[in-house]
């Protein structure tokens, strides 16, 4: 909504000029006194009324950046601001704006998606038991403590293993330095990169990784511990119930979508 001002009459005629004459003819319904209007409207825009609620909402804002109350003609002019603002929003849609530009279509589809699928409360019972189904979607960024050594791409493997686990490694194999704490992956792959990282990812506790390439060398991992898995649901209980809002909305989307197809007439080509 653009700012309110008090504006002159003469103003507001040059602007029903400059839109087309559309303002000029519209003005003739809100400067006439009809008989009777919706117990809840101010004024009535050709079909559409403009409701009390809304005038003293825009009064309160316009007071607000004032700092005092408004007079009687200033609250007039108020309620012929929210009169423009109906009359250019009518004439937008008469004029296939909404229908021809694609980013304020996608606008107003965008807000009327948002509009029928928001205002719901979550359903606790059923939040718990989407965590219950897959605990692992909630968790966050596991912490693994791993070991690595680089080694010859032919080394024995039993050998590998348990030089992983008790730390005497063969001639001519190399430790990794890395701290013997559990670590997250995004830190884990600033030590030993994007792919031994996203094999630790899937790895089992005290699975032998290898050999993976490394710059020219061939790294061994073996996982050691690994945390943080499965969280409590108390612990992840925000992001359960955003995730559950989520899909309600989009079932909520998807039933608007089958009513409206089966109340609108819908034509299809043959080539379909």
């Amino acid at each position: 909504m653009f700012r309110y001002s008090i504006p002159s009459r003469l103003a507001l005629a040059w602007a029903s000029v400059l839109a087309g004459g559309l303002l000029a003819a519209g003005s003739l319904v809100y400067e006439g006194r009809p008989g009777r209007l919706p117990a809840d409207a101010v004024a009535v825009v050709g079909s559409q009324g403009i409701a009390r609620a809304q005038w003293l909402r825009a009064m309160q804002a316009v007071e607000g950046d004032l700092g005092r109350a408004l007079s009687a003609p200033e609250r007039r002019a108020v309620l012929d601001r929210l009169i423009d603002e109906e009359l250019l929003f009518q004439h937008a849609l008469a004029s296939g704006l909404a229908r021809d530009d694609p980013g304020l279509r996608k606008t107003l589809i965008a807000a009327l998606v948002e509009a029928s699928t928001a205002g719901g409360t979550v359903d606790e019972t059923a939040a718990r038991a989407l965590f219950a189904a897959d605990p692992g979607r909630f968790a966050a960024q596991p912490r693994l403590r791993v070991r690595a050594v680089q080694a010859p791409t032919d080394a024995d493997r039993a050998g590998l293993l348990a030089a992983l686990r008790d730390g005497h490694l063969a001639s001519g194999w190399r430790r990794v330095d890395l701290p013997d704490q559990p670590l997250p992956l995004s830190q884990l792959a600033q030590y030993l990169g994007g792919s031994a990282t996203e094999a630790l990812r899937r790895a089992a506790v005290d699975e032998l990784i290898g050999p993976l390439d490394a710059g020219g060398v061939s790294l061994y991992l073996l996982l050691r511990e690994r945390q943080a898995d499965a969280p409590a649901y108390e612990d992840v209980a925000e992001a359960v119930r955003a995730e559950w809002a989520r899909r309600a909305a989009e079932q909520a989307l998807a039933e608007l979508l089958r009513r409206l197809r089966g109340e609108a007439r819908i034509r299809i080509g043959d080539e379909f």
